[in-house]
């Protein structure tokens, strides 16, 4: 007996389903959270810098009656400079691959997208480099034990050593914890965080280890990166290594404010808004084609590497 007819395949012709598509994107990225972001007006600059030693040293002297007062002073630097630097990606589109364009695909969308993608892993890359690893920061901190060794560590002194000691050196107790997504999970388990809230009801979470460190913030990098060659089989990897960086950056930049870095943006080209980017569209209509492109112009900075310190490898 013949089957139905007509069949599924006379009356239905496969097309692009619009709406929905399957993209992929990280979920949360944390280098323009680290150091606050200071707008320039110039494409590069001085960082004026006081002494440290001087503003420590007490230095008063008793004086008799009608002796003079002893003077002192303070010396300043000017060495340390900043030069935005300009990184850019195009996606071009040619005027046939717009107009045969269907549903869900949209050329401009999604190279906005791909884009605003590509320039923050490039600022995770960058900042993870730079300041995410051994000798960055002077001598690396060396916990008791690895925090993935539940019996022998305990992150929590760990933590507040560190934290003590960053005030130790610069006067300012680090305030932000920067790690990453695995050594999270490590210590979201950890017996003795947990042994915190056994009788709360509660759990364990990024702002109560933050809480019991006497930190004002925790950063989890969780981005992760391609790091096969185009056309071999996917691999990937995590931008932020099992590490833990504690550093002291407060909540905005200005005149007579430490910090263990800062990010200079080069305000005039970047614009006004949010993000230290920019998106622009050009067109070439000789060539009949739009290039979509993403622009950034900065200088991620550390000033004071007394105002961090790094341990490698909390975990296995």
């Amino acid at each position: 007996m013949a089957g139905f007819q007509p069949d599924v395949g006379d009356v239905h012709v496969d097309a692009l389903l619009t709406n929905m598509s399957i993209g992929y994107q990280n979920k949360r990225y944390i280098a323009s959270q680290i150091f606050p972001i200071v707008p320039t007006n110039k494409q590069s600059d001085i960082v004026p810098r006081y002494d440290k030693d001087k503003w420590f040293r007490e230095q008063m002297k008793l004086r008799a009656p009608g002796a003079p007062v002893a003077t002192s002073g303070f010396t300043v630097d000017n060495t340390m400079t900043f030069f935005n630097k300009n990184f850019a990606l195009g996606k071009e589109i040619p005027v046939e691959v717009r107009q045969n364009t269907d549903a869900p695909y949209d050329m401009d969308r999604d190279a906005t997208r791909w884009l605003t993608e590509m320039v923050q892993i490039h600022w995770e890359k960058q900042f993870a480099a730079d300041f995410f690893a051994t000798g960055k920061w002077g001598t690396d901190f060396v916990e008791s034990a690895q925090w993935s060794d539940y019996a022998a560590s305990d992150p929590i002194q760990d933590l507040r050593t560190m934290r003590s000691n960053v005030l130790g050196k610069s006067g300012q107790p680090a305030n932000t914890l920067v790690t990453n997504n695995l050594v999270m999970d490590k210590l979201l388990d950890h017996p003795l965080l947990v042994e915190r809230v056994k009788y709360t009801g509660g759990s364990v979470t990024e702002q109560m280890i933050a809480q019991l460190v006497r930190l004002d913030r925790v950063l989890v990098g969780d981005a992760i990166e391609a790091t096969s060659l185009e056309g071999a089989t996917d691999a990937f990897a995590a931008i932020w290594g099992k590490h833990a960086l504690v550093v002291y950056t407060p909540s905005a930049p200005g005149l007579f404010v430490p910090t263990g870095g800062y990010t200079f943006v080069w305000k005039p080209l970047v614009g006004g808004g949010a993000a230290p980017w920019f998106i622009r569209r050009i067109t070439d209509d000789k060539l009949r084609k739009d290039t979509i492109e993403v622009h950034t112009y900065y200088d991620q900075k550390q000033i004071d590497a007394d105002m961090g310190e790094f341990a490698a490898s909390v975990v296995a």
